[in-house]
């Protein structure tokens, strides 16, 4: 051996942790850009057809009828609110008498 071939392979030698450092992190980072390139070509397209979907559907349902609307709000305000504001039947059954006699209690 020559040597320039000889010295050549001390320098690596010596520097081989570092060298081989740098050769997991281009492989490492040769990897992370293959992904974000297969996921945009794969991502990109599945994506769209999703909010073009999405998109339609939103549109469709976009506008209501004032109808429409109405008995929504009425049924909604039967559902949950009946009782609050007004009192049911059951409620207002109940005289003055009774209450008193059950706070003497």
């Amino acid at each position: 051996m020559s040597q320039a071939k000889v010295d050549r392979y001390k320098e690596e030698k010596k520097n081989r942790k570092k060298i081989q450092k740098k050769q997991k992190a281009k492989q490492v980072v040769e990897i992370l850009v293959c992904a974000a390139i297969l996921g945009a070509l794969v991502g990109f397209p599945l994506g769209r057809h999703a909010y073009q979907k999405n998109y339609e559907t939103r549109q469709a349902n976009k506008t209501i009828n004032a109808s429409v609307y109405d008995y929504w709000a009425q049924q909604y305000w039967a559902a949950n609110y009946t009782g609050y504001v007004f009192p049911t039947a059951s409620n207002s059954d109940a005289t003055p008498e009774d209450a008193s006699a059950t706070d003497a209690e």
